[in-house]
């Protein structure tokens, strides 16, 4: 009997998920959430074992993933904004095809740490640039060494 094969959708999309020197590829369908994303993507990290990301630990739970997008998609050395898809509107989870993502697109990702402000409220950082974003690109000269 021969092997069983999955079935794949041909419509899936490979995405490049890069924090610090790391970078992980999941296959998404376009109809899955982000949050769903966010799961798989913690869930890639916890089975290879990984506690913490260039001195950031890995969060318990998918929501304290931020996702964010290149400034400039032709040059990522450029920085990278917030995904504005990320941010949810009446617990509406936005798809991957709803939040513009291609295939071969790299996204950033971090750990979000909310903190209280003086009011009792959250402060969460929504700025469109945002320095906060740790992805180094590799160069020749890393290739070489």
């Amino acid at each position: 009997m021969p092997p069983k094969q999955s079935k794949t959708d041909s419509r899936a999309v490979t995405i490049l998920f890069k924090k610090h020197k790391t970078t992980v590829l999941l296959m998404l369908q376009p109809h899955e959430s982000l949050d769903f994303t966010k799961e798989k993507l913690l869930g890639a990290l916890k089975s290879r074992d990984i506690k913490d990301l260039n001195g950031d630990l890995l969060p318990d739970d998918s929501c304290d993933i931020e996702f964010g997008e290149p400034v400039d998609r032709a040059d990522l050395e450029k920085g990278w904004k917030r995904l504005q898809a990320d941010v949810k509107v009446q617990n509406e989870s936005v798809t991957i095809m709803e939040a513009g993502l291609q295939n071969g697109q790299s996204i950033a990702f971090r750990f979000h740490k909310s903190s209280e402000d003086q009011d009792g409220g959250f402060d969460m950082d929504l700025d469109s640039e945002d320095p906060g974003w740790d992805v180094v690109m590799p160069t020749y000269e890393d290739d070489q060494a």
